[in-house]
């Protein structure tokens, strides 16, 4: 017998908790040995597992498609459970996959379960949410039990316990939600149970729904938005399925042990207080004193404690000892003491960045601190509960006896992705631009895991390759897409974070008062995301579920453009050359947003829409057109118009802008001076023009800001800014992945793999690598919705380049080596040698003007 498919998902997920969708989305791969080409598909879906794959389908649901089919959308079925799994039926006899599940997410409101609190903090005006509370539910279990699970919603942050036993699982759920409309959910399992009594403690703290004025911690912003509460259903699932509920006036409640919890600024932990599942005293919770928000389900995988890091160094500073860890991560520090006939009180400062005089906190915020008491004659250890930090640093004052490590935490979205190199600079970029998104990547993609936690939407699409080319993603940005829904206005405006914790309206930049609010370039990513994310996955509910956003913010942008162009925002953001007119980088931004309207329009069969969109975007790159051109120009200003006019079609134009941007940058000492917006423009600009040789001796120069700069001034994730350096004081993070767009470069370009233009979901992909001067070998692997994918090449000493590709099962590559015609070949090992020409180190003439 064959194994016909594997790598079953639903929603883009392996046997997800909590299915909220109205239509689950089921994907699975051929496997080894395939299903033939007549081969009938079957998919069956039922409530039991024993029946979904040839036992008893009377209660099941059965669907047969072609034998192509890799994919099916259905109804969401109201079982609470779906079992489903897929067949290749050759003849008389079916051979099934693995059975497969996942669990839809309950009505958590309807069940009966109340939305309870403490009592201390149900009067009005309670200043009381400093510190954790909890809740306790008891419950019973039997052998026959199959599952036990737990399903919330919170307005804070929770850590569930089972008699005492930590829950590592989805830890600092249940994840951001819009501060006032709506409140975030998940589920728990549990694990595996011992028959009899057992308790369940959910321990809740604020997290950032209340960041109180005036605290003695840093803050990025204040919020009172809401009490803390919860509501929850225990459901125990087997031959008798049971629930328990919470219920004001039964349930038993109490405070924590955490004194003092803030999102940004740190916890206070006081180990002589009792913890939830030790103590004695109690008393009924509350019923929540408020009108319950609308209750969202996120699909973002996990977080989890990935790694947990020893320190590499550690030295005396005047308050102290100064603990380094090597690396820049999110997560925590984690105590661990010893017996001693002495009360202790320990405080532990994080930091990326050191003095010889203890950490500096500049770009983080400050002060950010967890403290600890601990009692004597204990030992234990302990981490922040509610909060997380980025750090490398840790300072800890108060006591020498204490160890401390680090604990990574980040979102568990699978590795999808590697490169290598024999050179090193380019394999160290790799590293710390994949670390800058692990330390980014929790219930949303933040721009930085300490002083701002924010999710600031422009990186998702323009560092979309650094994303979804090295983890699976696919859930995780469709939870990213609602939180831009929901912060979308009911003008249509699309703020550039999401959700929108902090309102920038009144931040000036540049004469814009509202340019940390609104800018194109950010605001597009409502477009932009959704077809990047379908030409990824292939998922088109990405398209259809955000049409009404895209629409109405296309049609803000009719309403508040002069003249076809769009005159707002933060230019070309983080530019060392800050002289390019915002215009002309926002209607860049306009008309790039108007290609990608018009293209999910052909995709969605809207002709009409597609057609008015075309003729919007040929008015607006007329318009630009007209703008002033200064001999001056910057490079971002020369990057763009030398795109305009290829998508104008005016060659000879396009032919000249380049000529003049390679002056400007000779001119420039030989650096780039681009910014966010248009620097993957200018690298493939050159690298499709014969200069990925000037590319790469420009980002390995360590004498002027850019990613040189940054890997000699140690960095081991990827800065916010060119040169590593701070700016003002509360910026010039060292762990930021919004300049990881070179990523795309690395993997696309030099190790040559990317999906082809015209493919949806990998079905074919483009094997096109450079052969740099300086390097000597390249490779990377991708595991996409079609199955890995891998390139590698090396050259030999004369020369010659060997190119190994990899093409899974349903796969297809076209290969385009220098001096050959293209060659489509299929699933396989496929070799090839090249003679590889070496790109020219002047690779057009530079005429100077004037």
């Amino acid at each position: 017998m064959y194994a016909p498919f594997t790598t079953l998902r639903a929603n883009g997920l392996h046997d997800p908790l909590s299915v909220a969708s109205r239509r689950t989305r089921l994907t699975w791969h051929a496997g080894d040995d395939g299903a033939g080409s007549s081969d009938q598909i079957i998919v069956s879906l039922g409530p039991q597992r024993r029946s979904v794959s040839g036992g008893d389908e009377r209660e099941n649901l059965t669907v047969e498609l072609p034998p192509s089919s890799r994919e099916i959308t259905v109804s969401t079925p109201p079982w609470r459970t779906v079992y489903w799994a897929v067949g290749a039926r050759r003849g008389d006899q079916t051979t099934w996959s693995e059975v497969s599940r996942f669990t839809v997410a309950p009505d958590l409101e309807s069940s009966g379960a109340e939305w309870i609190t403490h009592p201390e903090l149900a009067a009005p005006g309670s200043d009381h949410r400093a510190g954790s509370v909890w809740f306790a539910m008891p419950f019973h279990s039997q052998t026959s039990d199959t599952r036990t699970l737990v399903h919330l919603a919170a307005s804070g942050v929770v850590e569930l316990r089972v008699d005492g036993r930590e829950l590592t699982d989805r830890l600092l759920g249940p994840g951001y939600s819009d501060l006032v409309t709506e409140v975030a959910a998940s589920t728990y399992d549990l694990g595996s149970l011992a028959e009899g009594a057992h308790t369940l403690t959910i321990e809740i703290a604020s997290g950032p729904y209340w960041l109180p004025p005036n605290a003695d911690r840093y803050a990025k912003f204040t919020a009172e938005s809401r009490p803390l509460a919860l509501i929850a259903i225990l459901e125990q699932l087997g031959e008798s399925s049971r629930i328990s509920l919470t219920s004001a006036g039964e349930t038993q409640c109490g405070r924590g042990a955490t004194v003092l919890t803030h999102w940004y600024g740190g916890e206070d932990f006081d180990a002589r207080l009792p913890e939830p599942w030790s103590e004695i005293d109690s008393l009924p919770a509350a019923r929540a004193p408020w009108s319950p928000p609308e209750i969202w389900w996120p699909e973002y995988p996990p977080l989890r404690v990935v790694d947990v890091l020893d320190e590499t160094r550690a030295v005396t500073v005047p308050a102290g000892r100064l603990i380094d860890f090597g690396t820049n991560i999110a997560g925590w520090p984690l105590v661990h003491w010893s017996s001693s006939p002495h009360e202790r009180q320990v405080r532990l400062l994080p930091a990326e960045q050191a003095t010889p005089i203890g950490v500096d906190q500049d770009s983080t915020g400050s002060p950010i601190y967890d403290s600890l008491v601990i009692p004597p004659a204990t030992s234990g250890d302990w981490h922040p509960r509610f909060t997380y930090h980025g750090f490398r640093y840790v300072e800890l004052q108060g006591a020498d006896d204490v160890g401390v490590k680090a604990m990574v935490v980040r979102a568990s979205n699978a590795s999808v992705g590697e490169f290598t190199s024999s050179d090193a600079f380019l394999a160290a970029l790799h590293d710390v631009s994949v670390r800058a998104v692990q330390g980014n990547m929790f219930s949303v993609f933040t721009d930085c895991p300490h002083r701002e936690k924010l999710g600031w939407i422009e990186q998702l699409y323009l560092c979309f390759d650094l994303l979804v080319r090295n983890f699976d993603c696919e859930a995780h940005l469709r939870d990213s897409l609602h939180h831009i829904r929901r912060a979308q206005l009911p003008n249509g405006a699309i703020p550039n974070i999401a959700p929108e914790f902090v309102d920038f309206t009144g931040h000036a930049y540049e004469g814009d008062p509202d340019a940390f609010r609104f800018d194109v370039n950010w605001g597009s990513a409502i477009l932009h995301l959704p077809l990047k994310h379908y030409r990824q996955y292939g998922d088109r509910r990405v398209l259809e579920d955000n049409l009404p956003a895209m629409k109405a913010y296309l049609r803000h942008l009719s309403d508040i453009e002069s003249n076809c162009l769009i005159d707002v925002g933060l230019g070309d953001w983080i530019a060392l050359d800050v002289s390019t007119p915002r215009v002309l980088v926002a209607s860049f931004g306009y008309v790039r947003l108007l290609e990608a309207a018009q293209e999910i329009a052909g995709i969605m069969g809207d002709s009409t829409w597609a057609s008015h969109t075309l003729q919007r975007r040929n008015r607006v790159l007329a318009a630009i057109e007209q703008l002033t051109f200064s001999p001056s120009a910057s490079q971002s200003e020369l990057t763009i118009r030398m795109s305009l006019a290829e998508r104008r079609g005016d060659d000879a134009s396009a032919k000249e802008f380049l000529r003049r941007l390679v002056a400007r940058i000779e001119q420039d000492g030989w650096r780039f001076t681009v910014g966010e917006v248009t620097f993957e423009e200018l690298v493939d600009a050159l690298t499709q023009h014969d200069m990925a040789d000037l590319v790469y001796r420009i980002i390995t120069r360590t004498d002027v800001p850019g990613y040189g700069m940054q890997l000699a001034r140690g960095v081991t994730a990827l800065a916010e800014t060119w040169s590593a350096q701070r700016l003002e004081v509360g910026e010039g993070s060292h762990n930021h992945f919004m300049l990881g767009m070179i990523d795309h470069w690395l993997q696309g370009r030099v190790a040559g793999l990317r999906q082809r233009g015209d493919s949806i979901g990998w079905a074919t992909a483009v094997v096109e690598p450079v052969f740099l001067h300086d390097v000597a070998s390249a490779s990377t692997r991708h595991s996409s919705p079609r199955g890995t994918y891998a390139t590698r090449w090396c050259r030999s000493d004369d020369g010659r380049v060997e190119i190994v590709v990899d093409v899974p099962l349903e796969g297809a590559a076209e290969i385009l080596l220098p001096g050959e015609l293209p060659v489509m070949v299929g699933s396989g090992n496929h070799i090839f040698h090249s003679h590889a020409r070496v790109h020219r180190e002047q690779p057009i003439e530079v005429r100077r003007d004037g």
